[in-house]
């Protein structure tokens, strides 16, 4: 009997480790000669480097964007930690997913391409998507998380099969979100301090 439970422990534990360590970006994101290259299923954009980026931000929404045409893991609406602390204090009863309306958030938050540096980055990110999934889902309590890494804009974008210049489609998909290579991905609970 001892054995079985242990059996299960470390198939728990294993599991764990090839969620964080072992998934791989399917962006596949590498430096080349100072600026960060992304290739998309059609496009090859390269991002600049604007500089460091690290905040803690309660998660608003959290989708994955992998599989698309856009250069980012995933899209993010986080609302900075020190507003959203204001938020809650002020409104001690929306304390769960669900317990704002969506406009509210809307009017709080601000959108975040992320693309992960390395592979526990990427691992750490889709937690934050499964969590804030079935957080959200089941009206769970608001999540936070901090990121770190660097600010990067897109400086150039070609299509991967006729060479073309993409670059002002991918300026305009972007738009006014900013987006972030990041090394690190912590979750929390924003109710804790």
């Amino acid at each position: 009997m001892w054995k079985a439970a242990l059996l299960v422990v470390a198939v728990v534990v294993a599991g764990h480790f090839a969620v964080r360590y072992l998934r791989t970006n399917p962006l596949a994101p590498v430096i080349e000669g100072g600026e960060l290259v992304v290739e998309t299923n059609e496009h090859i954009v390269h991002f600049a480097f604007d500089g460091a980026f690290e905040g803690t931000y309660l998660v608003a929404h959290a989708e994955s964007t992998d599989y698309g045409d856009l250069p980012t893991n995933a899209r993010l609406e986080l609302i900075g930690f020190g507003a959203a602390r204001q938020y809650l204090g002020a409104h001690p009863d929306h304390t769960t997913y669900g317990s704002v309306s969506e406009r509210q958030l809307d009017n709080l938050s601000s959108p975040l391409g992320v693309i992960a540096a390395n592979r526990v980055a990427y691992g750490d990110l889709q937690v934050l998507i499964d969590r804030f999934e079935s957080r959200a889902g089941s009206r769970g309590e608001w999540l936070c998380a901090t990121l770190s890494g660097d600010a990067v804009g897109v400086s150039s974008a070609t299509s991967s099969f006729r060479g073309s210049d993409a670059t002002s489609l991918f300026k305009s998909r972007i738009g006014g979100q900013r987006v972030l290579l990041a090394t690190r991905v912590r979750l929390q609970d924003c109710t804790s301090d």
